[in-house]
């Protein structure tokens, strides 16, 4: 089997994190390399750390970034960001310039990239407007393979307390103990389901776009 390396930025948030522990474990994947602010808590023989304080220096790096499937998990909030305009940079101008240099490798296979239900460039939303112009703008670069997964309510172990997450998590509970034979959930996804999804979508090598919602996405986690 000819070897196979995945890239990864936004490793440390929720999807992110999710996504480098089921690679750690997937044979499929013989090398991972991180694009990382800090060192990642995880640590594998099979993950290359690159750090970059500052992705606005992420073209500075390009060389290093040769792989062959680019998984993009970057996101935030506009209170953590400070601001619509850092927000923006984190949400829409990073993944895009990590997308034009994914394009640009010797070894790119496909694109993937985590947005978030509700994306619509002609949205009133300011958040919803955001990742419609991502995945708006990701399309014009015409990739071989663009693999969007829009997660509804992501549910996972963050370290700060939101009051509407622990909501969604009992109307989850709720909803799974009515839903007899189904691992469905309704109304939020946890991040282990987007991440696994992301990797099985990957291996599937579909040409073409693809958009990905929580249905499927659970639908794909669980076919195995």
């Amino acid at each position: 089997m000819a070897s196979k390396k995945a890239v990864v930025i936004g490793a440390t948030g929720l999807v992110g994190k999710q996504l480098v522990r089921l690679m750690v474990k997937d044979n499929r994947y013989d090398s991972v390399l991180l694009i990382l602010r800090k060192p990642h808590e995880i640590k594998d023989p099979k993950l290359i750390e690159l750090i970059i304080e500052d992705f606005e220096d992420l073209s500075k790096k390009a060389s290093r970034l040769n792989g062959h499937d680019f998984y993009c998990a970057l996101g935030t909030t506009r209170k953590k960001a400070g601001s619509k305009e850092a927000f923006l940079k984190v949400d829409v101008e990073y993944p895009i310039s990590f997308a034009r240099l994914a394009q640009l490798q010797p070894d790119f296979q496909q694109l993937l990239v985590v947005t978030a239900v509700g994306a619509n460039s002609s949205s009133p939303l300011f958040y919803n407007k955001a990742k419609g112009e991502l995945e708006d703008r990701l399309q014009e670069l015409k990739l071989k393979r663009l693999k969007i997964f829009q997660p509804s309510l992501l549910l996972g172990n963050r370290k700060e307390y939101r009051f509407m997450e622990e909501v969604a998590k009992v109307l989850s509970a709720i909803a799974s103990f009515f839903t007899i034979g189904s691992k469905k959930k309704v109304g939020a996804i946890h991040d282990v389901e987007v991440a696994k999804a992301m990797i099985e979508v990957a291996h599937k090598k579909e040409d073409g776009f693809g958009r990905y919602r929580p249905g499927q996405m659970i639908d794909i986690a669980y076919s195995e």
